[in-house]
C-alpha cells in the first residue's frame, strides 16, 4: 500500500465521481481507477461501488476514509516534528545548574521557551562537579556552573561576574550596619559554606577572601543549595559569604552586607560539549548570544 493510494481514495471517496477526483489530482481517469482497484486488491475488500451512473462507498469503504485520514494526518505530524528536530525547534533539552537562576537567566528561559514551545526544557539542580560528570555521561546538554573547570572537552562562556556578600542572621550585631563591612569584623563569627566536594571553585574562593582578610573561617556547618544556606542564617546558626545573585532571592531573617575592601569576583559559566553540534544545541547557543547580546 503506498501513500498516493490513500491520497487516491479519499479523493474519490470526497468526490464520489471519478472524473472530478481526476482532475483534483491532475491525472487522468485510467490511471486512478487502476490504483483504487489495485488497493483493494491489496487490501481484499472493496471499497467503493460503482456503476456507470455513481460511485458510493461501502461499509467498509466509509470506515477505511476515517483511518485514512487519521493516517495522513499523522503522517504529516510526523513529517512536521522531524522537521522541526532537524531545524532545533522540537525536542528534548536539558539543563543543570549550581546554585539559583538569576534574573537575566530566568528572563532568557521565558524567552526561549516562548520561541520554541515545542522544546520540552529540563532543569535539574546540580553541583559543579554533577555537571562535569553528567557531561562525561552525555546526560546535559548545557551547565550553569562556577570555575575553574577542569577539562578539555567544554566550551565555556561566562554569564555573569559577580561580587560576594555577606549573609548574616538579622539578629547579628552588625545586621543593622549600612555601609559595607570589613570581614575581619566576622573572623569569630561561625560560617555556613557549601561543601568542597560539590563546588571547588566556589569554597576554595571564599576560603581565599577570608584568608585575605588575616583569617581561616570557623565552619560550624555544611549545606548544599542557596536556599539551606540562607535557612541556616536566618535561623542564627551562623555567617556566610555568597554572591551578589543571592541579594535576588531575599529571605525573611536574613540580612546581606557588601564587602569592604574585596574586589574579589565570582564567574557564572555557561558550558556545553564541544562535540555537541546536535540542532536544538545550536538553536539555544543563538538564542542565548541574541538575549544575553542587550542584557
Amino acid at each position: 500500500m503506498e501513500i498516493r493510494q490513500l491520497k487516491y481514495f479519499i479523493m474519490v471517496a470526497e468526490e464520489l465521481h471519478f472524473g472530478r477526483a481526476a482532475r483534483k489530482l491532475n491525472i487522468s481517469q485510467p490511471p486512478l481507477s487502476r490504483q483504487i482497484a489495485q488497493l483493494e486488491t491489496e487490501m481484499g475488500v472493496q471499497l467503493l461501488k460503482r456503476t456507470n451512473r455513481f460511485v458510493e462507498l461501502t461499509e467498509a469503504g466509509k470506515s477505511f476514509l476515517e483511518d485514512a485520514h487519521s493516517i495522513l494526518h499523522s503522517l504529516d505530524r510526523a513529517c512536521n516534528r522531524a522537521r522541526k528536530i532537524h531545524e532545533g525547534e522540537a525536542g528534548q533539552l536539558v539543563i543543570g545548574i549550581a546554585g539559583s537562576w538569576s534574573s537575566a537567566l530566568l528572563r532568557f528561559l521565558r524567552y526561549y521557551r516562548t520561541k520554541f514551545p515545542e522544546i520540552e526544557v529540563l532543569i535539574h539542580q546540580m553541583s559543579t562537579m554533577e555537571q562535569l560528570r553528567a557531561f562525561e555521561e552525555k546526560r546535559i546538554h548545557f551547565g550553569i556552573l562556577c570555575p575553574p573547570i577542569d577539562s578539555q572537552a567544554l566550551h565555556l562562556r561566562v554569564i555573569h561576574s559577580v561580587r560576594f556578600y555577606v549573609a548574616l542572621p538579622s539578629t547579628h550585631p552588625l545586621a543593622g550596619e549600612t555601609a559595607p563591612i570589613q570581614l575581619k569584623a566576622l573572623k569569630k563569627d561561625p560560617f555556613i559554606m557549601s561543601p568542597r566536594n560539590i563546588g571547588p571553585g566556589y569554597y576554595d574562593t571564599i576560603i581565599s577572601i577570608c584568608r585575605n582578610a588575616g583569617f581561616s573561617p570557623r565552619i560550624a556547618q555544611e549545606a548544599e543549595g542557596l536556599f539551606t544556606i540562607l535557612t541556616l542564617v536566618a535561623a542564627g546558626i551562623g555567617v556566610s559569604l555568597v554572591s551578589e545573585l543571592a541579594l535576588e532571592h531575599p529571605k525573611e531573617g536574613v540580612v546581606f552586607r557588601a564587602l569592604e575592601g574585596d574586589d574579589t569576583k565570582m564567574e557564572l559559566t555557561l558550558a556545553w560539549r564541544k562535540d555537541e553540534s546536535s540542532p536544538i544545541t545550536n538553536q539555544f547557543l543563538q538564542s542565548f548570544e541574541e538575549m544575553f547580546d542587550t542584557v
